[in-house]
């Protein structure tokens, strides 16, 4: 999301990408905790080292930042990354799209805190919570 006011500081409001409106059509990231994304360059940037990520695998976490702190149904994943006419077979694509995403950004994937399993659901991306340095959820 952009905004063209900073927000206040609270947990909320760094799910928002504040954008110099001269910059604006030139310069697109999103940048949430160590992970950024530079949407127009398809670079992922974790604690400063890039990461290089196929383009599903980026998809899938594009789509997770911008709606992070909110639940993303596996089916929405599906359908951006792979379209709605995907085999029978892609969904049991995303799991493994998911764990290598986590094993880039994540400082331990084992017991991930960016990227969390809804059982059942889907997934989330944790948005970082800046003052107590920990991740928790938006409802």
């Amino acid at each position: 999301m952009i905004s063209r006011r900073p927000p206040t500081n609270t947990v909320q409001a760094s799910r928002y990408v504040v954008v110099d409106p001269q910059t604006l059509g030139r310069l697109r990231t999103l940048k949430l905790g160590d992970v950024e994304l530079d949407l127009d360059g398809y670079r992922v940037i974790v604690r400063g080292t890039p990461a290089p990520l196929p383009r599903k695998e980026f998809m899938v976490l594009r789509q997770l930042m911008e709606n992070a702190g909110q639940v993303v149904t596996r089916r929405a994943l599906l359908d951006n990354a792979w379209g709605p006419d995907r085999t029978a077979q892609a969904r049991h694509y995303l799991p493994v799209h998911i764990r290598r995403i986590r094993q880039k950004i994540e400082s331990n994937a084992d017991r991930p805190s960016c990227i969390r399993t809804v059982r059942n659901v889907g997934y989330i991306f944790d948005v970082p919570d800046p003052i107590n340095n920990t991740r928790s959820y938006i409802p």
